[in-house]
Formats: C-alpha cells, structure tokens, sequence
C-alpha cells in the first residue's frame, strides 16, 4: 500500500481561535487523502494542550517554540522538518507562516498554498508590504477566505488567486435535545435563552446583549461563553442594570457545539468581523442568529430566518431578538442545508484538494 503524501498546516501558534478550529477541521477532511501534520511556529507544546486540550488527540502535532521577533534559527529548523518528514505540501496561515514557510521551503519542490483570513492587518504598512513581497518571492497560490477578504488585499495590491469559504464540521454540530443540553451547563429550562460565543474582548460588544435584556420580557436570559479582559467588566454592569439572574457566564466552553443546542437564538453583535465560524456552527445546529452587518457576516446568515442589524443599532438588536424569539416557524433541516451550501467542511476540503494539485477551480 502506498504512504500518503504529506502535508503540513502551518500556524502561527495553536491557540483558542476560530482560524486553528477550521484548520483542525480541514485536516479531519484531508486525512483521507494526506498525513497531515499540524506545526506551531510559536509556543510550547505541553503548555498549548495543556491550554487546549483538544490539540492532545492530534495524532501529529508539533511546535517549533519561536523566539520573539525575527528568527533566522527558526527557517533553518524549519527547513529541517520539512526535509525529514518529507513534506510535499504546505498550506499556511497568515503573514507569519507565509514568511518563514515560503522562505524555508524554497528550492524543496513543496506544492505551497496560503490563506489570508482576514483584512485588519493591512492597515498596518509593514505588514502590508511584507505580504505583498512574500507573495511576489514564494508565489504560492493566494486564497481568501471570504469575498469581503479577497476585495481588501487586492485593493492592498496583493495577488488573490482564489476565494474558499471556509467551512465547519458539519457532522459534529448538529440539532440535539435542548433540556438535555442546558441540563449539562446548569442552565435554566423554562426561559427563552439567547447565546454568544467569543472572546470577551471590547470589539465583541457583548454589551450590547446584556443592555437589551432590559428591554426585553423577563422570560429571556442571556448565555455568554467565553473568557477575555472584558469578563469583570461584563459582569459588573449586568449588576449595574439589574440583569445579573438572567445572564450567564460559562467562561470557555469546549464542547460548545452541546451549547448551541440549548439555545433558542445566537447572537453576534461584534463592531468588527471577518468570517466568524460561530454563525455557522450555530446554524448547523439548528438555531437562528442575529449578527451586525460587519464583515462577511451578511453572507452567513440565511437571513429567512435570521437577522442582520446595522452596526451600533441598540434599537435593532433588541427588535430583532424580541421578533426572532416570538417566532415559531423554526426549521432547523432549512438551517443545515443553507450551512451545507455556505460552508461545509466536505466542500471546503475539495476545494484545497484541487489546489494543492496546483489547479484554480474555485477563482
């Protein structure tokens, strides 16, 4: 039997985040046609699954603990990994892994593919010019995760090949007995539960959420997952508005796809986003979602069912929980298929299968 070839997913450091989480779900999909291996420039690796423990199930997962700043000695142990396991394909992620993957693998005959997940960066000069100059010298196939992202670089003048949404694993976030669900996180059974999962960061504006509930009937409490610098503050003004029993804190939850099954709705009110993996997820699993038009969120939301406001209308995320809460034509079969078509990890996986084959079917 012939060895699979391999590929590596080079990130800039395995942490909590929705890039790591689809670049997991991606190599879930790829294993049937790779070894994929997953490297981190930066950290060590008993800390980082110590951390994250789901990084512990990884059957092949290493770190190359890169110092800070601009590492020489990183390229060269770099290098060497890739020639001592044999890599015939790199995908990268982000500035970071773009430099020292396509400076480390130059001259090796590795097939090179990068994503840019996001358009914020470009508004620092240096990293914009980096980007640009990697792409020109490592030539690697460039890919945008999202159209929103795609138009940003190019208007940067960086070279955009090719748009993959990026997709969720579909056969683990799926609808599931919602009493169940909230018996699990000690939640309550007989209210109405709208739900947020996210760093508590000030961009998230999970604020907005706890002030709405004063507006709306006693029947509907709010559920925040997450951990972040905004945690005390959060729950500071909950108290400050009286809303403290109906608001609950769950810090960081890894089983979160159980989490949106006890909801009723999702919400994401966020000043800033790129493709947040979120709506998907909780979408596939059957629960509608508000979401400010920021970002690429417009075009993951099926909207028949959900609904967009506009950023910073406190006025609109309050109608629109109170009007999505009210509503009883749910149907979660509709909500799955609309993922299945948005963001699939089985389409996603195709998609960068062609393109390590250094073919461009989806530009």
């Amino acid at each position: 039997m012939m060895s699979k070839p391999v590929l590596v997913q080079l990130v800039q450091k395995m942490v909590v985040g929705g890039l790591e989480a689809m670049v997991m779900t991606l190599g879930d999909q790829l294993e049937r046609d790779y070894q994929v291996h997953y490297l981190s420039l930066e950290g060590d690796k008993q800390q980082l699954v110590a951390d994250w423990p789901v990084l512990g199930r990884l059957q092949r997962f290493e770190t190359l603990a890169k110092p800070r700043g601009v590492s020489v000695s990183t390229v060269v142990a770099l290098r060497q990994w890739l020639r001592r396991h044999r890599v015939q394909y790199l995908h990268t992620h982000h500035v970071g892994p773009l430099l020292y993957g396509g400076a480390a693998s130059v001259g090796l005959g590795i097939s090179h593919v990068h994503t840019h997940h996001d358009g914020w960066s470009l508004a620092m000069p240096r990293v914009k010019m980096m980007t640009r100059s990697a792409l020109r010298l490592f030539a690697p196939i460039s890919v945008a995760d999202a159209p929103l992202v795609a138009d940003q670089f190019r208007q940067a003048g960086c070279r955009i090949d090719c748009v993959v949404n990026n997709g969720i694993a579909m056969g683990r976030f799926t609808p599931g007995n919602s009493q169940r669900a909230r018996h699990h996180f000690g939640l309550p059974l007989d209210v109405d539960l709208v739900g947020t999962v996210c760093r508590l960061e000030k961009i998230k504006r999970v604020d907005r959420l706890i002030r709405a509930l004063v507006a709306l009937p006693e029947r509907v409490h709010l559920v925040v997952a997450g951990e972040g610098s905004e945690r005390v503050s959060l729950e500071q003004l909950a108290r400050q508005l009286g809303v403290q029993q109906r608001c609950h804190f769950l810090g960081r939850v890894d089983d979160v796809h159980r989490l949106y099954r006890a909801l009723n709705l999702f919400g994401l009110v966020s000043d800033n986003e790129g493709a947040p993996m979120s709506l998907l997820e909780a979408q596939a699993c059957g629960v509608p979602v508000i979401a400010s038009d920021v970002g690429n969120c417009r075009h993951m939301v099926c909207t028949n069912m959900g609904r967009m406001v506009a950023l910073g209308a406190q006025s609109e995320v309050i109608d629109g929980i109170d009007q999505l809460l009210r509503r009883r034509d749910r149907h979660p079969a509709k909500l799955r298929q609309f993922v299945r078509q948005t963001g699939s990890d089985r389409v996603m996986a195709n998609h960068y299968h062609t393109l390590f084959q250094r073919e461009l079917p989806c530009c």
